[in-house]
């Protein structure tokens, strides 16, 4: 009998997880948000998977590997132009964006420049806001799901989280 993670989520909350995502690429991400933060400033990274695979992410490109300055001012600011590199990235490894994550100094609300500005403007992209600039400790359960829905509408589905696959939302 093959235990599929994705398959139990579904059955027992009648839809599929908004994200899943392996629990050593979940802590090499936040080892990332980490060391790039410093505990000081706010650092985020695109979520990266197969198009046909409905959010399993499979790689991570952190914003600063797309532009170099996105966390100069301790907030993100990711200048438009260098996305680009996002879009090469996501070429050469036959990948697409899936979701976002950024971290916050305190909880994991959104802010109104978050609400205003979705780092991918697409109904039914996913963000993740990970609270306290991803220091330790960190529970699953206090980090932040969003859900765009276009013209700067969000929702923010119930999270629940399975383990060995990480599953997001309900």
């Amino acid at each position: 009998m093959n235990f599929s993670p994705r398959a139990l989520i579904t059955r027992l909350f009648g839809r599929r997880p908004d994200l899943a995502i392996p629990t050593q690429l979940w802590s090499d991400l936040l080892d990332g948000l980490r060391a790039r933060g410093r505990g000081e400033r706010e650092s985020g990274a695109f979520l990266l998977g197969r198009a046909d695979d409905n959010r399993s992410v499979t790689d991570i490109v952190f914003y600063d590997e797309v532009d170099p300055a996105a966390f100069d001012t301790g907030i993100i600011v990711i200048d438009g132009g260098r996305m680009s590199e996002l879009w090469r990235i996501c070429r050469e490894r036959d990948l697409t964006v899936v979701a976002d994550v950024h971290t916050h100094p305190g909880g994991a609300g959104q802010s109104d420049s978050d609400r205003q500005h979705p780092i991918v403007a697409e109904p039914g992209h996913v963000a993740l806001i990970v609270p306290n600039f991803a220091e330790e400790p960190l529970r699953l359960r206090e980090v932040g799901l969003y859900r765009y829905l276009g013209g700067f509408r969000w929702e923010r589905p119930r999270a629940t989280f399975l383990h060995p696959t990480l599953l997001i939302g309900s």
